[in-house]
């Protein structure tokens, strides 16, 4: 009876074991507190779009004397190859932009963008990198530094277009490559917290 009480108790132990302490600096702490922040903010790219409104109209004369016109009109052209936006050709010479159907289920208008944008994608923590010792700092709060890496998954077919790539350049380079990032890590009562979430 004692030799099966010790056998029963070895996988509990273990199970313990495993799970550590929730307050402990360790990457495994703070790869789930990652995840569990950046992780499920939503959307991890959104492309803003080319006006503030839509639908939306551009005279081709004032595109091919204004630079920042052009830019939009790029990035408005790269939308209807990658079938987020539909273009009609009116009688006056202008274009006029409005929405597909598989533009409106991306378009959503995010936090920090001025205009609505197409969004998709979600990100997932790779791994811990490297994290300073826990130390406390002023405040009375105990912090660490963490640098970790993350990818982009979910990933729709359009937003892999070529045209749309050159368009939005700098927001769609190296879509598949591992990014690395760094954050504050902060200790509560309830174990380790991006500085963000805390700060909510």
């Amino acid at each position: 009876m004692k030799s099966y009480r010790v056998l029963a108790l070895l996988p509990l132990a273990a199970l313990l074991s495993a799970c550590g302490d929730a307050r402990e600096a360790s990457e495994s702490n703070f790869r789930s507190a990652l995840q569990d922040d950046v992780g499920n903010m939503g959307p991890a790219i959104c492309l803003e779009a080319p006006a503030p409104r839509l639908p939306f109209v551009m005279d081709k004369r004032a595109v091919s004397q204004n630079p920042d016109m052009a830019d939009r009109a790029k990035r408005a052209n790269a939308l209807v190859e990658a079938g987020m936006l539909e273009r009609e050709d009116l009688s006056d010479g202008r274009q006029r932009y409005e929405l597909t159907d598989d533009g409106r289920d991306s378009y959503a208008r995010a936090h920090g963008l001025e205009q609505g944008g197409f969004c998709f994608g979600k990100v997932r923590i790779e791994g811990v990198d490297s994290f300073t010792p826990a130390q406390a700092i002023e405040g009375g709060y105990t912090v660490s530094h963490v640098r970790y890496s993350y990818k982009v998954r979910d990933i729709p077919s359009w937003a892999e277009e070529d045209s749309l790539r050159k368009a939005y350049k700098g927001g769609l380079e190296s879509l598949e490559d591992t990014q690395h990032k760094r954050a504050m890590m902060i200790l509560t009562n309830q174990g380790w917290q991006t500085e963000r979430r805390f700060a909510q």
